[in-house]
């Protein structure tokens, strides 16, 4: 949102400003949502750049581009490049963002928390292994603005390990009518960064215990 923020204000600028930007600088600048500069390929001097762009192609998404550092490189080579990885709407409340996690890795940030009956957030977690970017983590959470209660799903890539809370209580006595508290296993995996996209299904703990949970809704 900050990056966004201050595109716009160099875009939009008076016209003798908007005159002193290059053509690629006009098209580039109000593409941009969110860049981070961190440490995440061990061994490589400088940090890697993560940046957020407004799709061209795909309405409702973004892409992902991370390169190096020039101060350490001298020129600047792009590592990654991930269209549409991300959901970008068009409202206050959907626009996703990067972080830092206390681990030195990437996170994505999204959300649709703008419209409509269940508001959901998302964390992609993002690690350099073995010579390549990947999924090393998803958070999932969702809750009913209607029937009340919420759901979370995390799971750990990289050894397997999930755990999902859910609840819900009935909206005239606030009794609680569900409720999961489960941890698990599956197979470990190293989802390639590259070959993500935000339409793709959540892991299978996740979308099981989402199904369980709408299921709960009282009639």
């Amino acid at each position: 949102m900050r990056m966004t923020l201050i595109a716009a204000a160099l875009v939009c600028a008076a016209p003798a400003a908007a005159q002193d930007l290059s053509e690629a600088e006009a098209s580039i600048l109000p593409r941009l949502i969110d860049s981070l500069c961190i440490d995440l390929v061990e061994g490589r001097t400088g940090c890697e750049t993560a940046v957020l762009l407004t799709s061209e192609t795909e309405p409702d998404s973004a892409d992902l581009v991370i390169f190096t550092d020039r101060r350490a490189h001298g020129e600047m080579s792009i590592l990654e490049v991930v269209r549409n990885i991300s959901f970008n709407g068009p409202m206050f409340g959907q626009t996703p963002w990067l972080e830092q996690a206390e681990n030195g890795s990437l996170l994505l940030q999204s959300e649709q928390i703008g419209i409509g009956r269940s508001p959901w957030n998302q964390t992609l977690t993002i690690a350099f292994r073995d010579g390549a970017f990947v999924v090393a983590g998803l958070t999932y959470s969702t809750y009913d603005r209607i029937a009340a209660g919420g759901a979370n799903c995390d799971v750990n890539f990289l050894t397997g390990d999930w755990e999902i809370f859910a609840e819900r209580p009935n909206p005239e006595t606030e009794e609680t009518i569900y409720e999961a508290n489960e941890t698990g296993q599956m197979a470990p995996a190293r989802p390639l960064l590259a070959e993500w996209n935000w339409t793709a299904p959540l892991p299978e703990p996740c979308s099981t215990a989402l199904a369980e949970w709408w299921a709960s809704e009282p009639q």
